[in-house]
């Protein structure tokens, strides 16, 4: 679906704007719920709810976030105790990343939000329709993930 008298692709622009848009709401609702909490912040809490324990390097590399960026977010995560940052019992220079009992109870808050943010994007859309997408948006994830 190339045209030369393009100047950008459309699948770039789409995806651009629903990204946008899905962070979007999902700020308006975590604001409704008293979570300010942006989109690094929700990543990382993803990240380790799926997994804790990992190390801070790991959690820029699985978020495509700097190191100063994630830095920043684990800073502000560990003020409001969501996460905990000790370090390696191997390597005292690592620091390894534990989301707290609180981090797991607010994971599990704004989960549902993320749910009800993709039901209303999803809607209309066919079972087949969403697993064909699915299944191109992570062909070109890894593309470019290489």
């Amino acid at each position: 679906m190339s045209n030369s008298n393009q100047l950008i692709d459309p699948l770039l622009l789409l995806t651009i704007r629903l990204g946008r848009i899905v962070t979007g709401r999902m700020y308006d609702k975590l604001n409704k719920e008293d979570q300010h909490l942006m989109g690094p912040h929700m990543g990382v809490l993803s990240d380790l709810y799926q997994k804790d324990g990992v190390r801070q390097q790991d959690l820029a590399i699985s978020s495509f976030k700097d190191k100063a960026t994630i830095t920043r977010s684990l800073k502000l995560l560990e003020r409001e105790a969501l996460v905990l940052r000790i370090a390696d019992p191997i390597d005292k220079r690592t620091k390894r990343i534990y989301i707290t009992p609180k981090g797991r109870k607010v994971y599990q808050t704004i989960l549902p939000l993320g749910q009800e943010v993709m039901a209303e994007a999803k809607a209309g859309i066919t079972d087949s329709e969403l697993e064909a997408c699915t299944t191109v948006l992570q062909k070109m994830y890894n593309n470019l993930s290489k």
